[in-house]
This record gives C-alpha cells, structure tokens and sequence, in this order.
C-alpha cells in the first residue's frame, strides 16, 4: 500500500477535506466496491449527505427483498412529494381490487332496436367507462381505424340507418375534467390532458407545423386529426435554414382556441402533441364519420355528454353489445412504463367508480372513492396509512405526499401479492424501455433495475427493484425533493447512482443480522420444534380475501430470535419478553422496524427478548402450535435450551411479559386462555392490536393481577373493541387508568394496573414511537 504523508497543519487539513469532498461527489463507478453492509451504509450516506443537497430533502429506503431486513433509511419517514411514483400506487390498487385478468367493458346500445330494415328509429350510444385504450398500435398511421370495433358491432347487427343521434356517453365516470389540485399549467400541455369517460387518443391530437414558403412568412399548421374542435390561431414565423425551431402551443382552459407561437426553421418540420377539449364530444362527432365512411346512414348529429350533464341522455336503450378492454395488466403496463398521466387517471377513477353505491354521497367524485379504496387497501395490508396523503392518482398533484417508508411497504407487499408478477412486469427496465429506456446504460443496473420513475420540477423519484453483484434481489425508494442541481448534474443523476450503488454491492445482507445488532448485545436465530410453524392446519395454505397464501413459504418457517444484551446480569433474573408480530411480516424485518432491540438495551432492563416467526409475510394472526394444549410450555421448554446455551440461567423463563403488535394479539389472547400458561404471565402489552380475545385478557387480569397496557388508534380498527373491553372493567368496577399516548409517563405506567392509551400515531409506529416498548420495559413490575 502506497502511503501518502502530508506537510504542514493547515495545508494538510484543506487538503484532506478536499479528498472528502471529492469522494462524496465521485461517480459510484469511481467507488470501490462495497463488500459489507457497513461499507454499503457508508458509501449511500456519503452520497445523500453531500454538500451540494444543503437545500434539498432526501427520502431513501433499502431493504433485502428476501429477508426484509433494512439495508439503509435516510429520513424514510419524511413526506416528500412523490411525482409519477404515485403511479406504483394504483397499479398496486388496480391489481389487487380488479385483477390481471379484468377487462373494462364499454357498453354500445341504441334506443330501439333495428327493424327489418336495418333502421334504428333512435340514437346510438356509446356508455364510456374509462377504458383508455382507444389509440393506434405502433406504426398505425389511419385514425379511423380506432372506431373499427364499434363499427363492426353497428354492421353486424344489421344496422343500415341511425334517425337520431351518435351519443358519446361519458357520465359513468364520475369526475371533472381535472386532477385533483392540479395547477392551471398543467391544463395546457399533453402532461394534463382532460379526464373524461370515454377518451380518444390519450385525448391528444397531433398539431404539424410547417415552414411558410419564405422567411417572414407565417408557417403552415395543420392538426391530422378530424373534429377535435379546436381552432388554430397562427403567431409561428418562418426562419431561414438553420435557425430556431421552437414552438409552443397554449389554450386557455375552457376555450377551443389553441394559439401557436415561436418559429421554425425552412427546413424543419414539428409536431406539437395538444391537449383536446371535450373528449366525449369528439368521439362522438370522428365515430359518426367513421359511421357514414362505413356505408351507415346518420341523420342526427354528434353529441358528447360528460359528468355531471346528463341533457340529451336517452333513459330507454337496447344493448348491441360492449367492447372490452384490454386485460388490467396490460393496461397497469401500459401508464407505468411510459408514464402516462391520462392513462393512470382513467384506471383510478375507474377503480374507484366501482365502489360507488346508492349510499355514496352526490358529488363524491370517483377519484375521491378511489383515494378511500387505496387507504383501505393499504390499512389491510399493515402499511402506515398516515403516510398518505394523495389528491390523485397520476401525481401530477403537488398535494400528493408519501414516504420512501410507505413506498417501500408497498413494493414489498406487491412482491408477494398474487399479481406480483404482473406488477413488476409493468416497471420500466434500466437501459431497456419505458422512462428508464436511456438511463444507467453501460452500468450494472443496465437491464437489472426496474423501477417506476417521477419527476416534477423540483422533484425526482426512483422506487423498485434491483439485483446486487452478489445475487441478492433488493428494494428501493428514493425521493429527492428541492434541489438546484449543479451544472452537469440532476436530480436523475443523483437517483441513478444510488440504483447503480446498489447493483455493484458485491456483499450479503442476510448474513449481517447478527452482525447488525452485535453492539446491543448476542442475537441468535435457531429453528425450534416448540415455534408456532409449520402447523398442521396451515400444510395447505390459507386464504384471505380471495388470496391464497401457500403453505410455502408462508406457513413453513419455525425461526425463533432470541436476543440476550450484553448488560444482563447473570446474578438476577431475568425477564422473557415474548414479542409476537403481525401480519405480512417477518421476524428481521420486525427487528428492524420496530426497533425491539435497541429499545430493550436503552432500557437497562434485565431482560431476554424472544421473537418468534409467525405467519409468514401473510394477512393471519394465527398462531400455530401456540394455541395448541401446552404449545406455549413447549415452546419455553426450547427456549430455555437456546439459553442455557447461550449462558443464561435457567430462571429466565420464570418472569415472563407477552407483548404483541397488530395481528399478535390472537396468540397472546391464545397463550392466557390456557392456565399453565397464564399462570406464569407477570405483564401483558398489546400495541393497536385490540381485535379480540377480550374475554381471555381481561380472564388473565382478574385471575393474576397483572399489568395489561392496551394502545390503541383511531382508525386501525381497534377503537370499537376497546370500548367494549373499557365497558367490561368498568361493569366489573376495575380501575382503569386512560390517556393519551402522547402524555405517556413512568408514574402512570408504575402506579396502575389496567391501562388504556389513545394513539395519535400511526398504527406501525406505536411500538418504537415516543420509545414505548422502552419505557414499558424500564417500569415493568412483579405484579403479583
């Protein structure tokens, strides 16, 4: 090794912050190759924590796809905007509330049915659902090839003549032509196109503009499709060869006037993509030409009929048939990868459209029902709700806000979904296509990352999935908000070398967990006869909401961590904190989540953390061969073992504290239900998971006495079942102590038995939030 000595105090110190500053700025490809998860940690800290991000915010999770161990988090709780990142999220929806296989379906009916001759005394109606699929194949240069479909089920069911009217009906989807807080900008170009219930195009029309016959001369503009409606007012002057072409094309939102200005060159050409008003109207007004190209007579007129308007709606319709989408996979597909804002509005307004029930309040609006279904859809996977704050789907809001923690909960529990492999399918591929098609090329993350970008001006996302150089599938998320870039930088850049830093990680992270937590104390995972799986009523699976989770490799896994910290005193002895989890998770991610065991060290307590793996990454609170006769002296029997092994004496067992989060609570209620059992519980502490088992905790208070601690949320589903459990003590004149979670303190926790807390927090953070797990430690008791 070459070694470098430096004279003279000052110089020297410049000189080394100079080399700092430099590593901190360097390309990942100039890095060395991290070969730990420490040196990983190292080299993505030095990057989000450069200087040039003084005035930025940074969003950053990572965690081993497998394990679910946490690689690396920087401010992953922080609300940051998410732009297009909002995308994964009802593509996450739309795939679970529907399908890979659901298909919209556009109703096409008439208002009487044709006679012998091939007449329709009536109107032709076209019901719009929000399928966004009508636009041309690749290469597909014919617009009227679009309305082949409709058409086709026209001719075929003998119609020669229509007396009224061609009617695009787009009042099923109920929205306004907007997004959710968009601005008035985005109304003017193709980012921002209307959202109506049937659409056209991506609601696009195609503006050509061509150079006048000399310089000076106005240009030549023309739209190539038909009945847009638009009128075109011409401020484009031609330029001699060479010069600038640079032309822009505004419309007042409301107006049909579209106003063109700039220049272009004599021997350029541009085509200008813009935004068309009233979509309903011109599909209707290009279907009835295709109609009357087709040979079929129309006496009436085209009408186009949006929400809320239902003027000139027929209420008497016989059904011809319907056209029906393409498959949800595709078109999840096809707005991820591209990136398409219209496309992404149609799907979410439609998914939430079929919630709306007759119950439904008037002028919710379907984007509205479909932000609740995505709040609900992540409550019952267990993801932070409260890390949502969304206006819209597309994410063209400013509004919209999410976390690098919750992004990464989802793109988690999508990779386990029963669609996963559609949903990862629908990602853009680094190098490849979509909106990664030209980024990280000649890279490790070339053709390895896939992920789902986002950009606004003052905001860059990158969330998904890559493969390290070891072969370990990873997830990401990262948000990057507010930052000037410096000359020859972006914020993509900076996204990039991120994904490119964790392509070229040559180390493991499932072999650091020990590693991990090695300053706090000995952590030992082993496979246990006495675990909770596998169990015999779990061998084939189960299924929750019509999703089937098989028995592997979520019913197979009979891990148990056993954490012993380095101040136990061997002279006492020691608490066993049983902690059980709940759903869709597994014991490294528990660890890391919910910070059991720094919380156990920072307490001092002589105490001995167990985690046994539950269901597996499932929606189950069962708990396996702990609700079996004697499951639960079983499973200490073994625990002992590990920690006689481990050099603790054997009167750990004797002082035990069941603590649960979530779904835990069914094997603690199940554990009290059995009177060998109970017998040896001092205390109980159920963190918002409060479902049930009411009768068997409140069974075990009265019988021993105990301290039973319950924190509950608003809306995580354990508010009503707390009232009925407070109802009960109070029948039975216990005392019980109620407060909030924020004015949590040792007196109260030392002083009462029976304690009831209202949490203000988020039901994943009521564990490590405010230290609570920590603080029940430091004031836990011999409560008998």
């Amino acid at each position: 090794m070459n070694r470098v000595f430096f004279a003279g105090g000052r110089s020297r110190w410049f000189l080394m912050l100079a080399m700092a500053a430099g590593l901190a700025q360097a390309d990942p490809a100039q890095l060395p190759t991290a070969r730990s998860v420490e040196e990983l940690r190292d080299q993505l800290q030095q990057q989000v924590t450069a200087p040039r991000f003084a005035g930025a915010l940074w969003g950053v999770k990572v965690v081993a796809a497998e394990s679910g161990a946490v690689v690396f988090e920087h401010h992953a709780e922080r609300l940051m905007s998410p732009a297009s990142n909002s995308k994964l999220f009802v593509g996450a929806l739309a795939l679970d509330a529907a399908g890979g296989d659901y298909r919209m379906a556009t109703p096409v009916s008439v208002t009487t049915a044709p006679d012998r001759s091939g007449r329709v005394r009536g109107d032709l109606v076209v019901s719009g659902r929000g399928d966004p699929g009508w636009k041309l194949a690749a290469g597909e240069t014919n617009f009227w090839r679009l309305f082949d479909p409709f058409v086709a089920l026209v001719t075929n069911a003998g119609i020669q003549r229509i007396t009224g009217h061609v009617i695009a009906d787009g009042t099923w989807l109920q929205t306004p032509p907007h997004g959710a807080s968009w601005t008035v900008d985005d109304l003017e170009n193709a980012e921002g196109a209307e959202v109506a219930g049937i659409t056209l195009l991506q609601n696009l029309a195609q503006l050509e503009v061509a150079p006048g016959p000399q310089p000076g001369a106005p240009a030549r503009l023309a739209l190539r499709q038909p009945h847009t409606g638009l009128a075109l007012d011409n401020r484009v002057t031609t330029v001699t060869n060479g010069g600038p072409t640079r032309v822009a094309a505004r419309r007042v939102f409301g107006e049909a006037t579209l106003r063109v200005f700039g220049t272009v060159a004599l021997d350029t050409n541009d085509v200008v993509a813009v935004p068309v008003p009233h979509p309903a109207q011109w599909f209707a007004s290009a279907l009835r030409e295709a109609l009357l190209r087709a040979g079929v007579r129309v006496d009436g007129v085209a009408l186009g009929v949006r929400w809320p308007d239902r003027a000139g709606l027929p209420s008497e319709r016989v059904a011809l048939g319907e056209i029906l989408s393409a498959p949800m996979r595709d078109l999840v597909r096809d707005f991820m990868k591209p990136s398409q804002n219209l496309e992404t509005d149609l799907v979410f307004a439609h998914i939430g459209e079929r919630r709306r029930t007759p119950e439904t309040p008037p002028g919710r609006t379907a984007e509205q029902l479909a932000v609740a279904a995505l709040e609900e859809f992540l409550e019952t996977n267990g993801l932070p709700v409260g890390d949502l704050r969304f206006d819209e789907g597309a994410g063209l809001s400013r509004n919209n806000l999410t976390t690098a923690r919750l992004t990464l909960g989802l793109l988690e529990v999508m990779s386990r979904h029963r669609a996963a492999e559609d949903f990862l399918a629908s990602l853009p591929v680094a190098g490849v296509d979509g909106t990664l098609r030209r980024r990280m090329k000649g890279t490790p993350a070339e053709e390895n990352v896939r992920a789902k970008t986002g950009t606004l001006r003052w905001v860059n996302a990158l969330s998904g999935h890559v493969t390290s150089a070891a072969g370990e599938p990873l997830l990401f998320s990262f948000y990057l908000n507010r930052y000037a870039a410096p000359p020859g930088r972006s914020g993509r850049d900076e996204l990039d070398a991120l994904a490119v830093t964790l392509a070229r990680f040559a180390g493991r992270s499932d072999t650091t967990l020990e590693k991990l937590f090695a300053p706090h104390g000995r952590l030992v995972l082993r496979s246990l006869p006495g675990a909770p799986f596998p169990h015999p009523a779990r061998l084939g699976g189960h299924t929750y909401r019509g999703e089937f989770f098989p028995g592997t490799p979520h019913y197979c896994d009979s891990t148990v961590a056993v954490f012993v910290p380095h101040t136990l005193r061997a002279d006492q002895a020691a608490d066993l904190v049983v902690y059980f989890h709940g759903w869709r998770n597994a014991v490294p991610g528990v660890l890391g989540q919910f910070q059991l065991i720094e919380q156990l060290a920072a307490s001092g307590r002589n105490a001995v953390l167990v985690v046994p793996q539950g269901p597996r990454f499932a929606p189950d609170s069962f708990g396996g061969k702990l609700e079996d006769a004697g499951g639960f002296k079983r499973f200490l029997a073994d625990v002992q073992v590990v920690l006689r092994n481990l050099g603790v004496g054997g009167e750990a067992a004797g002082r035990i504290i069941l603590a649960g989060h979530s779904g835990g609570y069914r094997p603690m209620a199940a554990i009290l239900e059995q009177l060998d059992a109970s017998a040896l519980v001092r205390e109980v502490w159920v963190f918002d998971g409060w479902y049930g088992g009411t009768e068997q905790f409140l069974g075990w208070q009265q019988a021993q006495g105990g301290r039973l601690v319950n924190i509950y949320t608003e809306d995580g589903g354990t508010k009503a079942e707390t009232a009925r459990a407070l109802e009960r003590l109070r029948q039975r004149q216990v005392p019980v102590f109620t407060g909030e979670h924020a004015d949590l303190n040792g007196d109260a926790l030392r002083t009462n038995r029976v304690i009831f807390l209202r949490s203000d927090l988020p039901h994943h953070d009521v564990v490590a939030g405010r230290e609570t797990f920590r603080l029940l430690l430091e004031t836990a008791g011999d409560s008998r």
